[in-house]
């Protein structure tokens, strides 16, 4: 809650939000394996102790999606409690598509191997198994 610290109500609501979307993704991609429209899924998640502020999509390491959040103030529902929270407009986030290509000094080539390497980084020095 906005101002109030202690308030853990909307860490909890991070977390079920979290939870639902990891598993929403998981069932998807395996679906895909179970219908023969992949020949194999293979779903690692894990968690890293950072606020979101963008979604970040990569592509067989030469495409990426990448939508910053917008910070807004807006009432939430906690219970029969309603109250004033700073979130994120996740769902509104718009998207650009990069593309790298064979000049490694492109806008293009130089924004997904940036995002990579800052996934990977992120990947192997803050995130936790789930």
């Amino acid at each position: 809650m906005k101002g109030d610290p202690a308030d853990l109500r909307l860490l909890e609501r991070l977390h079920t939000i979290t939870a639902r979307h990891t598993e929403s993704l998981r069932g998807a991609l395996l679906q895909l394996r179970t219908e023969d429209l992949v020949p194999s899924v293979d779903v690692r998640i894990r968690r890293v102790p950072l606020a979101p502020a963008f979604k970040l999509y990569l592509f067989n390491g030469d495409e990426a999606l990448h939508g910053p959040y917008e910070v807004i103030e807006r009432p939430l529902a906690m219970g029969e409690d309603v109250v004033t929270a700073l979130d994120v407009l996740g769902l509104g986030a718009t998207l650009t598509h990069h593309v790298k290509d064979e000049d490694r000094d492109s806008p293009g080539s130089v924004f997904v191997e940036s995002m990579r390497s800052w996934f990977e980084s992120v990947w192997t020095l803050l995130a936790d198994e789930d």
